[in-house]
């Protein structure tokens, strides 16, 4: 497994380079922020997408602070921060980045990224989820995102084409959704951090690859042994986002003797909890999966009680035995949000552990962070007997 994982990796960071040199050969290259914007569409019209999705690191994230207030969360200022450090290979190239417009950080980073002189395009994300014209505000974004991709590349994007592009994303949803099953066992073949790392990789792959790559890593998992030690405290890991490099906390989590058995991630992972109806109007389809017919994220209003159900779910049948709620600094809508959920897993009693993370992740900063997590699992581990 270890070796086709590498494989998987291998293939995903060799993604610049060759937008660079597909690049020169006259191909667009298109960015995209947030699980709000279908990279389908972007495949579709004959360009090369790239999602942004790299965090991890503090450097990044304080060479945004010239421009912008400390009040943001790490992960949208490190949207700008690689480029501001000349060390985003993708953004210089870019013909096009497109953002969702779901919050006030990413907002006030795309912002900025426009003050740089970036290419940017919006897409509207109303917050308001249950009512019909924020849908149908969504909807209307994603058709001027096809026209704006159109004009971009100069190709026509047939239902056809979206049609081709949905079908490769539904097969590489299943097919990570089979493995995400592995993990019932009670001594699964993997956990969430190869997991976490599978979703990234499948971003960055092309997604013939990618299909080809699951399929190997499935046939092998199904195959392996348990990778950890029998009836380790089985954990639910939950917040916003892992990004593409801050892989800290689910690697620590898990060398701390649990195993992650479940996520609920609002960003920088696939949802893997249905696919895009193939029949009718495409893009009306791939509007509804993102926007309606998936799990809403902590800024949807209201909404917390229909998550804390998703998670009670996730509780009883991944046999969860304790919460970590990893957040980001200054993310308040999930410091909220972990408040209720703090009081109603309590009343479970289900152990859960609050994380927050600003990415400063020096010996100073790991040695309290490595003492509460190995805590919180020994106690669930003396729990369990």
């Amino acid at each position: 497994m270890k070796e086709l994982l590498k494989e998987f990796a291998d293939k995903a960071f060799s993604r610049p380079p060759e937008l660079k040199a597909r690049k020169a050969e006259g191909k667009k290259i298109v960015e995209c922020v947030g699980s709000f914007i279908p990279q389908e569409l972007v495949y579709a019209a004959g360009a090369e997408p790239y999602l942004m999705s790299r965090g991890g690191e503090p450097e990044p994230t304080d060479a945004a602070l010239q421009y912008m207030l400390r009040f943001l969360n790490p992960f949208a200022k490190s949207l700008a921060g690689y480029y501001l450090l000349g060390i985003d290979p993708v953004t210089p190239i870019a013909d096009l980045i497109i953002t969702q417009q779901k919050d006030c950080h990413i907002a006030r980073i795309t912002e900025l990224m426009e003050y740089l002189g970036l290419p940017i395009f919006k897409v509207g994300v109303p917050p308001d989820w249950e009512k019909d014209f924020a849908f149908e505000y969504y909807l209307e974004g994603l058709h001027i995102m096809k026209e704006r991709l159109e004009e971009l590349t100069g190709q026509k994007i047939t239902d056809e084409k979206i049609l081709a592009q949905v079908e490769c994303s539904n097969t590489i949803h299943t097919l990570l959704g089979k493995i995400d099953e592995l993990r019932d066992m009670d001594n699964p073949p993997l956990g969430g951090y190869d997991f976490i790392r599978m979703n990234h990789y499948s971003f960055y792959c092309e997604p013939a690859f990618a299909v080809s790559q699951l399929t190997k890593i499935l046939e092998r998992l199904s195959l392996d042994d348990g990778a950890f030690s029998n009836h380790s405290p089985r954990m639910l890991l939950a917040g916003h986002i892992v990004a593409v490099g801050d892989y800290v906390v689910p690697r620590l989590i898990e060398e701390s003797g649990g195993v992650i058995a479940a996520e609920m991630l609002d960003e920088g992972m696939r949802d893997i909890g249905g696919v895009v109806d193939t029949q009718g109007d495409p893009l009306r389809n791939i509007a509804e999966r993102l926007f309606l017919k998936r799990v809403p994220q902590s800024i949807f209003q209201p909404a917390w009680q229909q998550r804390f159900d998703h998670m009670k779910t996730l509780i009883h049948e991944r046999l969860i035995d304790g919460v970590v709620w990893y957040q980001l600094s200054f993310d308040e809508i999930y410091d909220m949000e972990a408040a209720c959920i703090s009081k109603w897993l309590s009343k479970m009693n289900v152990p859960f552990l609050k994380l927050e993370s600003s990415y400063e992740y020096s010996r100073e900063h790991m040695a309290p962070l490595t003492t509460r997590v190995e805590s919180f699992i020994e106690a669930i581990r003396e729990q369990k007997g």
